[in-house]
């Protein structure tokens, strides 16, 4: 017979009640079946939520929502569309990603800091991972409002973002999964690379052109990628740049801010 799993009723009281986790996650930090969760709620006399409560909850504050179209929520739909996804059959917007910093981010520009993160240890070749979930039917179908739907990879394209926020849209979705490097060309000289990375061809050409309509600023296509080289890099990151205080990935901004303190050498 099977040793019977104690969990802490003052612990499992918290998780379900006060931080409204369902049996599920509660199985997941505790390493048993959710089953196993839902008898030790019965034995304590915890009583369980109805059926589809979860559709209901909201975290996203409405004010975040209706302020719409703003320079935070704009970038939290950046990195939504680049490293998050939507689940099927229910009102989650999930976000991944091996830093940290994008987590805190993300939490303080959609006002959600007590929102819980599934944090993920693989083997020692690859980084750690955070999951951040946010269920909440206003801000998910805010977001499917936007162009974005479940199995984003194979069906992106053109997404419903104004012109006046799209800079900081373009900045969530660098951090997400862009990227900033050095190259090498003709004889060896160096220059500056924006890359944004996608499956999604129609994506990567809907951000093409409204980034060279928008900047003049011209792209070209690398396999998966849209990149910007040399002039153009610099200038791209000078408008996603546009001030100090501005919602980004602290590790991408500095490779930019560093070479252009190496231009700056170089010229002067």
């Amino acid at each position: 017979m099977a040793d019977r799993i104690d969990l802490p009723r003052d612990e499992l009281e918290r998780l379900y009640v006060a931080e409204g986790l369902s049996s599920n996650q509660i199985a997941e930090i505790f390493h048993c079946h959710p089953l196993t969760v839902r008898a030790r709620m019965r034995e304590y006399g915890i009583s369980l939520r109805p059926h589809g409560w979860q559709r209901l909850v909201r975290h996203v504050p409405e004010s975040v929502i209706t302020e719409w179209p703003s320079a935070r929520l704009a970038y939290a739909v950046g990195l939504i569309a680049s490293d998050g996804y939507l689940d099927e059959g229910n009102n989650c917007v999930i976000l991944t990603t091996t830093d940290f910093e994008l987590v805190q981010i993300y939490q303080s520009v959609l006002g959600v800091q007590d929102t819980r993160v599934i944090i993920t240890h693989p083997d020692p070749i690859r980084k750690t991972a955070y999951i951040m979930q946010i269920c909440d039917y206003a801000f998910r179908t805010f977001i499917e409002d936007r162009g974005l739907t479940p199995k984003k990879s194979l069906t992106i394209g053109p997404l419903e973002i104004p012109d006046a926020v799209f800079v900081d849209f373009l900045r969530g979705e660098l951090d997400g999964d862009g990227s900033w490097y050095v190259a090498h060309g003709w004889r060896k000289v160096e220059y500056l690379v924006a890359k944004f990375t996608s499956g999604s061809r129609i994506y990567l050409e809907w951000l093409q052109s409204v980034i060279e309509r928008l900047t003049g600023l011209v792209g070209r296509f690398s396999g998966h990628g849209l990149v910007y080289n040399g002039y153009n890099a610099e200038k791209l990151g000078e408008w996603l740049y546009y001030a100090t205080d501005l919602p980004c990935l602290t590790r991408k901004r500095e490779k930019w801010v560093e070479w252009m303190h190496r231009r700056s050498g170089i010229d002067g």
